[in-house]
């Protein structure tokens, strides 16, 4: 038999073989239209605090999150209630949960984060859902929706833009410039925040002092999330909802933690 025969022969076996076992050729699962058709941006908000988001669909929780009670470290975050069902409170404002900036302080609970997850749109949207009870909590499943597609497509590697002193490593002088203007066709930060970013934006109480400032330079990982997808409740613009780049939110943000802090 020649080389061409004998390989012939073995495709032939392999196809018979496949045949009569009924084992099927893997094949990519369909993207579920819904997902196509979600809104990461609004994933992002609703990852901070859903029910800011939804509004009446969905009611700030007043009982702790059923998952709560199995987390891997039970006395370092002593939070309770609607604090428990924020998903930020778990896996972190830089998504790497444990690994990452709440491996340690008061929100540390040992549970590992969603950066570079792995699973279809599908299998993370019956995660949120069903695995994660947020169904019954209220969320629809166009809420849950976006959730996933933030998931999956709507995280970056905040280590590509804060280092590791904490300090952003984009550039100030073009995020003077995306303050004053706006990011991405947004609304320009300075309107809300002043020009030195200690104005009390609209709708905050007479104990608002989270300065732009104070808060680029406390929480990092918070603040590149709120530029990205915005504050629940407020009409502050999200840059990813717009043409607003990753390196837009590093150049703003860089900025943002030269400007007073108190």
């Amino acid at each position: 038999m020649n080389k061409c025969s004998w390989i012939t022969s073995l495709l032939m076996c392999v196809a018979a073989a496949v045949v009569l076992s009924g084992t099927a050729c893997p094949v990519n699962p369909t993207v579920p239209a819904d997902y196509t058709n979600a809104d990461s941006a609004r994933g992002g908000a609703l990852y901070d605090k859903y029910w800011s988001v939804t509004g009446v669909t969905a009611t700030e929780p007043a009982t702790d999150h059923a998952l709560w009670a199995s987390r891997p470290d039970m006395t370092t975050n002593t939070r309770t209630g609607a604090d428990t069902w924020r998903c930020k409170e778990c896996h972190g404002w830089d998504y790497k949960g444990v690994s990452g900036a709440y491996s340690s302080g008061s929100h540390k609970t040992g549970i590992a984060g969603i950066y570079g997850l792995t699973k279809t749109a599908q299998e993370v949207f019956d995660l949120i859902k069903t695995g994660h009870g947020y169904g019954a909590a209220g969320l629809s499943d166009a809420d849950i929706w976006d959730l996933t597609k933030f998931v999956l497509e709507g995280q970056i590697d905040t280590d590509t833009i804060i280092d590791g002193t904490g300090a952003f490593t984009g550039s100030a002088v073009t995020g003077a410039l995306l303050y004053a203007a706006g990011i991405g066709g947004n609304t320009a930060c300075l309107v809300c925040h002043g020009i030195d970013g200690k104005t009390v934006p609209p709708g905050a109480d007479a104990t608002f002092d989270e300065w732009v400032g104070k808060l680029a330079n406390d929480n990092p990982a918070e603040f590149q999330h709120k530029v990205r997808f915005g504050h629940p409740g407020s009409s502050m613009p999200a840059a990813a909802a717009g043409t607003g780049t990753t390196q837009d939110v590093s150049d703003v943000s860089t900025y943002a933690q030269a400007l007073p802090q108190s």
